[in-house]
């Protein structure tokens, strides 16, 4: 298993087709691991979802960010997409859109690795409080963010979804 530290977390390259078009490939999974294959892998398009990583690359649709892990050998490890959203009420906040890593790199320290750096973008774009949606099913990624101070704030039992919460010191 690879050490957290032998990661490197960066902006993903804006100009790699390949980036964008893997990161877009592992969205899919994720929703195919937490939703199953039959829900999650016919919610979105792979075009949808390679347009929705450039969403947040492009400073005109949406202030956010996609970073990426780096493994010793170069290969993306994992990602993590943030962005600054903002509630019906005008209420702005940070908002982790999809967190991910591949299988191989579990347990490793890359998620929270990815999490931190996360939080350290929205901190500098000036936000105190975060959040992330996902399926009540999705133990792994509750647990990863409870770790982090994060707690659950609502709970959407018709959809199977929970939002966890925390607003920074």
């Amino acid at each position: 298993m690879p050490e957290p530290s032998a990661h490197v977390v960066r902006p993903i390259d804006p100009d790699s087709a390949d980036e964008i078009a893997l990161v877009a490939a592992r969205m899919k999974l994720t929703l195919i691991e937490v939703l199953g294959e039959r829900e999650g892998g016919t919610l979105y398009t792979r075009e949808w979802l390679e347009d929705r990583v450039r969403f947040h690359l492009d400073p005109e649709r949406c202030q956010g960010r996609v970073f990426v892990a780096i493994a010793p050998g170069g290969e993306v490890s994992g990602h993590c997409i943030v962005r600054v959203e903002q509630d019906a009420a005008g209420r702005e906040f940070g908002l982790f859109s999809t967190t991910y890593v591949a299988p191989e790199a579990r347990r490793a320290g890359v998620a929270a690795a990815l999490v931190a750096r996360g939080e350290a973008w929205l901190r500098e774009a000036g936000m105190r409080e975060m959040e992330t949606y996902t399926a009540e099913s999705n133990t792994a990624l509750i647990a990863l963010f409870e770790s982090r101070g994060y707690a659950v704030t609502l709970r959407v039992p018709d959809k199977r979804m929970v939002v966890l919460g925390r607003t920074l010191d």
